[in-house]
Parts: structure tokens; C-alpha cells; sequence
């Protein structure tokens, strides 16, 4: 979406440009503006747009000009309820686009293990199951880069909470296929904890088989984010890697832009 935005008291016209997150697991609420001088594209700059109509700075953006915060402010005011509903609109959209096209989102990082569903989004195949009179849930998550044949699987065992959006994990597992990597693992468990497993093993049939066609499934997505990632040159930069990227992501910048640079 772009549209004209000007000012009596400002002498440039500006165009707005609006960029959305993909991940559909991501409840960020939020998009990122970005006004461009129509006659000059190098006079641009950018803010995080809230639905709640705030504003906030890009992190580790340069420091926006006095002038360029006046903008912003009159922008801002300017900002209704039909606005948001728009940019909420198109959030949605984006999110619905993430659902069918993971690769918009998904990010390759050496020893970053990733849950299958958000590879997945539309796997109907849940993991859960019975323990005693409560449901519970596993999430898997995979190393998807293909130059490493790990062999493992992280399997996060939970509670359904209805009171809770986001559960705390009882347990986090690091499942092997090969089995006396495994039994070492299991035998660290608490006595709880090993009935829990005990009982999801039993209660999903094939477990070893699903888990070793997804770990496949997920190195092939790992094996297209290698091939189609940008060739980028690595140049100096201050930006530490646990520092928040300067796109804007919310991600950590080792677990975003850095990747493309890496």
C-alpha cells in the first residue's frame, strides 16, 4: 500500500510504504512505516506503528532528526480508527500469507532448532495425548540446516491450560534416533517426566518413523533456504548479535538480517 502524506508546514512530499511480519506465530501487533520523499528516495526514514496507536522507534535505526520526529508526530495525530483497521487488515494478510509460504519468514541459523508447525503451519498431524484425566502436547523442532546430520529432535512436552494462551513447558527432551543416544537421554528424566514420555510414546503410533519423515522434511526446507539466500558480502558492523536488528523484526539480530549476512 502507498499513499501521499504531506504537511502545509513541510515542503516534501512523502510516500508511505507499510511492512508487515509473515510469521503467523508471531503476535508482534504492529507495522513498520516507512515515509519516502516522492522526489528523493534517500530521504527515508522509518517507526514502528502500534495498534494501539502508539509509535516507537526502529532499533539501532540512526537517530531520527528533529525535524523528522515532527513528521511523525503529525502523522501520528492524523492516525484514526479507520487507519488501523486498514493496517490491521493487511497484518492478517500477511499472516494468512505466512501459512502458505513458510519460506517468507523462516530464518537458517547453525544449532537453532525450529518447531515443525512453524515449518508447517498447516500440518494437521498434532502431537498430543493422553496423561492420566489431562491432554497434553509436544512441540518438535528441528535443525533445519542441512550441513549438519544431527539426528535429533527437541521434543517440549505441555499441559493444555485453557486459562493460559501460551502454557508453561513441563519438560524439554533432546530426542536420537539412535537409540542408545536416546535411552542416555531418558535416563536423566525425572520419574514424572519419564512416565509423561512413557505414556506420549505409547499413545502415537509410529513416533520414530513420523519424527525421522519430518526431520527429512525439515532439512529439505533447510536445503532451499541455503540455496535461495542472498550472497552477501560480510562488512563491519557494530551491531552485536544479541542486540535487536535494525529492521525492525523484534527478532535478535543473530536470528535475523545476520543470518543473510552469514
Amino acid at each position: 500500500m502507498t499513499y501521499r502524506f504531506e504537511e502545509e508546514d513541510f515542503k516534501n512530499l512523502y510516500v508511505l510504504e507499510d511492512y508487515y511480519c509473515t510469521n503467523p506465530f508471531c503476535d508482534c501487533n504492529h507495522v513498520t512505516i516507512s515515509l519516502c520523499d516522492k522526489e528523493d528516495d534517500n530521504n527515508r526514514f522509518s517507526f514502528l506503528l502500534n495498534f494501539n496507536k502508539t509509535h516507537g522507534n526502529l532499533p539501532n535505526h540512526p537517530e531520527l532528526t528533529s525535524r523528522q520526529k515532527a513528521i511523525i508526530q503529525e502523522f501520528m495525530e492524523e492516525v484514526n480508527d479507520e487507519m488501523i483497521i486498514l493496517f490491521k487488515q493487511r497484518y492478517m494478510e500477511a499472516k494468512a500469507y505466512g501459512e502458505t509460504n513458510p519460506m517468507s519468514y523462516l530464518m537458517l541459523e547453525q544449532g537453532r532448532y525450529v518447531n515443525y508447525m512453524e515449518m508447517y503451519p498447516r500440518a494437521k498431524q498434532l502431537l498430543d495425548f493422553q496423561y492420566g484425566d489431562e491432554k497434553h502436547f509436544v512441540e518438535d523442532a528441528y535443525e533445519m540446516d542441512p550441513r549438519t546430520d544431527n539426528k535429533s529432535v527437541q521434543l517440549t512436552f505441555y499441559k493444555f491450560d485453557t486459562s493460559e494462551d501460551r502454557p508453561p513447558p513441563l519438560f524439554t527432551l533432546m530426542y536420537y534416533f539412535n537409540e542408545a543416544k536416546r535411552e542416555e537421554e531418558e535416563a536423566k528424566l525425572e520419574p514424572n517426566h519419564a512416565e509423561i514420555l512413557l505414556q506420549f510414546v505409547q499413545f502415537i503410533p509410529n513416533l520414530n518413523d513420523l519424527l525421522k519423515k519430518r526431520y527429512k522434511e525439515a532439512k529439505e526446507i533447510g536445503d532451499k533456504l541455503l540455496k535461495t539466500a542472498p550472497r552477501l558480502e560480510v562488512t563491519p558492523h557494530k551491531v552485536q548479535r544479541n542486540e535487536a536488528c535494525p529492521c525492525g523484526s523484534g527478532k535478535k539480530f543473530k536470528k535475523c538480517c545476520g543470518l543473510k549476512l552469514n
